[in-house]
């Protein structure tokens, strides 16, 4: 890896913050800030081991706090899809390219973006006859994607989720639930491929402290947000990600 400047330093140090800040706040999305922004500077390889693990960390820190809160009928439906998505997603991260998986995460970015901008945090109307279907195509496709990207699989869910009627706070610790288990699965398949190596947990170390500190953030100070305009604001952030992960 090579040594980065002190304006990279920086830059790196920002996105972590702010990415963990909006997952402190919403409960989701800090991978998919932090990953397309993080992979302007290093390979995705690394990249996405770090925030993996960054997110599982999160994960347990919301779920001490909340756990009362955690709606586990939901947690049943959505773990077993998300769980073979992971294993499907790990298996084709092996068959893939870095700088063209890079590339197709930027696509993927943008796309989530524009819907982002459209709906500004309201999901169309489910049928409940759709439900379970639903949650097994969302939960499936979070698997994969979040295990491609290492980020981008809370907003999946987001999709199910709020048609299931949640309050905000059982909202919030239920996907932080299922990210934590998805989180486990991922950082044992990451593993299995080496992925975790002496550069990767060096910057996983460096950037930890910074996670808490966005985390806390965004507990303290982004929940008060408007969810509209925070919605449109972190959407705009992604297809600036996006865009120049696609040009790079």
């Amino acid at each position: 890896m090579e040594q980065l400047s002190l304006l990279q330093l920086v830059f790196c140090a920002i996105v972590v913050m702010v990415a963990f800040a909006v997952r402190g706040g919403a409960g989701f999305g800090g991978g998919a800030i932090a990953v397309p922004l993080l992979a302007l500077v290093f390979p995705l390889p690394v990249t996405v081991p770090v925030v993996t693990v960054l997110n599982m960390l999160s994960s347990i820190g919301h779920g001490f706090t909340d756990w009362r809160n955690i709606v586990w009928r939901e947690i049943r439906r959505i773990l077993p899809g998300s769980l073979l998505g992971v294993f499907v997603g790990i298996y084709l991260l092996t068959l893939f390219d870095p700088q063209p998986l890079a590339r197709a995460l930027g696509v993927f970015v943008v796309f989530y973006a524009l819907y982002v901008m459209v709906f500004a945090g309201r999901t169309p109307q489910i049928a409940q006859r759709w439900m379970l279907p639903v949650a097994a195509l969302t939960s499936f496709a979070a698997g994969i994607v979040g295990s491609l990207f290492g980020g981008a699989a809370g907003p999946l869910y987001v999709i199910y989720l709020n048609a299931a009627r949640l309050g905000k706070d059982a909202f919030r610790v239920t996907i932080t639930t299922v990210m934590l288990f998805q989180g486990l699965t991922r950082i044992a398949g990451y593993a299995t491929l080496g992925l975790y190596d002496r550069h990767t947990l060096l910057l996983l170390a460096v950037a930890l402290p910074v996670m808490i500190a966005g985390s806390w953030l965004g507990a303290k100070v982004v929940r008060r947000f408007d969810t509209v305009i925070f919605n449109r604001a972190v959407a705009a952030v992604l297809m600036i990600s996006g865009a120049a992960l696609i040009l790079k």
